[in-house]
């Protein structure tokens, strides 16, 4: 429907009319763009109780996007739309306690919320069941079983998680040593922009452990590295002649 059709729907109570004219006005699609009236008919659509208008309402909050930041408010949209098995809602409702946003920190309701989204679909929020794993936070600390989360992750394309198995496996943490696989989990999450992978195989050439010793490809990462922001990057390009 065009922006007249979803406006006038919107108009005569329809909550998923209401936040989808909410998403109209956040993206500026077929009206100009107004994060004031996106928050106002996500707020309005939420407070009939959709799952989504409260999560997307919830999140305006959180980020002060169209009206106050206030992040009691988005916690508890984001727990009424979680409550109710929205996915999105169930992974910012983790976020929220793992870092005490909203709420008071709690690292156990953070696993809940985390393994209840990832359930439901949240590759993210799997990762985010790995890192605690490995953390020990939230649950006993279980480096094996981070690995294997990490993998399954990595295998479905998530480059953060790509980069954490790597570093395990360089390691030997929740799984055997091994540096060539290692180069490899890199190399693709390098490929999709991760600067951690590309400072990581810069630091591989410059050592010769799990990829060939190259001053030339040691150079490459890490400029690649230093360019995204990686701090690491910049420092071990100025000892790189000591390597050689």
């Amino acid at each position: 429907m065009g922006f007249k059709e979803v406006l006038e729907a919107a108009s005569g109570g329809d909550p998923n009319s209401q936040n989808a004219l909410g998403y109209m006005y956040y993206e500026g699609n077929g009206v100009e763009k107004d994060l004031g009236r996106a928050f106002i008919w996500f707020d309005l659509s939420a407070r009939q109780g959709d799952p989504e208008g409260q999560c997307n309402a919830g999140f305006m909050l959180a980020h002060g996007y169209g009206a106050n930041t206030n992040f009691e408010e988005a916690f508890d949209l984001y727990r009424m739309s979680a409550e109710q098995g929205y996915v999105r809602a169930q992974f910012n409702l983790a976020n929220a306690y793992s870092d005490g946003i909203g709420t008071k920190q709690n690292w156990d309701e953070a696993m809940k919320w985390y393994a209840k989204a990832a359930d439901n679909g949240s590759l993210v929020a799997h990762y985010r069941i790995g890192v605690m794993n490995e953390e020990g936070r939230g649950t006993p600390r279980d480096e094996a079983a981070a690995a294997a989360i990490f993998r399954e992750c990595a295998d479905a394309g998530h480059s953060k998680a790509a980069v954490r198995l790597a570093r395990m496996l360089m390691d030997g943490r929740g799984a055997d040593k091994d540096p060539n696989a290692a180069a490899k989990l890199c190399v693709g999450a390098a490929e999709d922009g991760n600067a951690d992978a590309m400072a990581i195989l810069g630091k591989m050439s410059l050592s010769g452990e799990g990829m060939m010793k190259s001053r030339t490809n040691a150079v490459k990462w890490l400029k690649k590295a230093k360019a995204r922001g990686n701090e690491e990057a910049g420092t071990l390009l100025e000892s790189v002649n000591n390597w050689f």
